[in-house]
């Protein structure tokens, strides 16, 4: 378990998946996606109590369910041709928030409308999954040294997952040194640096709260939210 501030982060074990962890909020689970579990890994998932998992891929990265809880697809990027497979993590990052702003808010109004426990994953559950969290977490006033602790977390846990299969897909690209090693980034990294730069890009498009808003998110969903994950604080406090 890990704690920055009053946010605590813990590390859960699921056979078949990785980068799976809480964000020191009641309830709310990340983490990359949960095609994989094996029997066991799908017992662990059962004993969190998750009702409400949210997938943020698109159509063509979906997998079979291996889970009992209700899911609620919510693809972010809507390319043709599927997620970026090169280029920079900050341009992704650009391109999300800056054209992905009701598909962004649409999971954080899905976390905040739902009573039980929701899991919020994408592929490797660092990009997409990471501003859905880093925007939730904002939005109900988290210091940004706690979000961004809980961003930079990512890349210990993808990488060793990941680093193969990267390589692989590269494989069939002309790339310069350069590109590949941006490319690289973009598939394993979750480095302190980008989310600087989209919070940067947030702030420019008026704050968390009112991208958010601006994107659809309602005043009682606001509300619900910050309620939800308020909470955690409270029980901080209390422990």
């Amino acid at each position: 378990m890990l704690k920055r501030g009053r946010l605590i982060m813990a590390i859960v074990t699921l056979e078949g998946a990785y980068n799976v962890r809480t964000s020191g909020l009641p309830g709310v689970f990340r983490g990359a996606a949960l095609d994989e579990l094996t029997p066991a890994g799908t017992a662990t998932f059962a004993g969190l109590d998750i009702s409400v998992v949210i997938d943020l891929r698109e159509v063509a990265e979906r997998g079979p369910v291996r889970h009992r809880a209700a899911v609620v697809h919510n693809p972010i990027y809507r390319l043709p041709d599927g997620p970026p497979v090169t280029g920079t993590l900050e341009a992704v990052y650009q391109q999300m928030l800056q054209t992905r702003g009701p598909e962004l808010t649409a999971a954080v109004a899905v976390i905040a409308e739902t009573t039980g426990a929701v899991f919020v994953h994408c592929s490797a559950g660092k990009d997409r999954t990471g501003l859905v969290v880093a925007l939730a977490l904002l939005a109900v006033g988290t210091p940004r040294p706690e979000v961004i602790a809980d961003y930079v977390l990512s890349a210990e846990q993808v990488a060793p997952h990941r680093h193969d299969h990267a390589r692989t897909v590269l494989g069939s690209f002309e790339l310069t040194g350069a590109q590949l090693a941006d490319a690289m980034r973009l598939h394993l990294d979750s480095p302190e640096d980008a989310l600087l730069f989209a919070l940067a890009q947030i702030d420019e498009l008026g704050g968390s709260v009112a991208y958010l808003r601006r994107h659809g998110l309602t005043s009682a969903q606001l509300h619900q939210l910050h309620t939800r994950l308020a909470d955690a604080r409270v029980r901080t406090d209390d422990e």
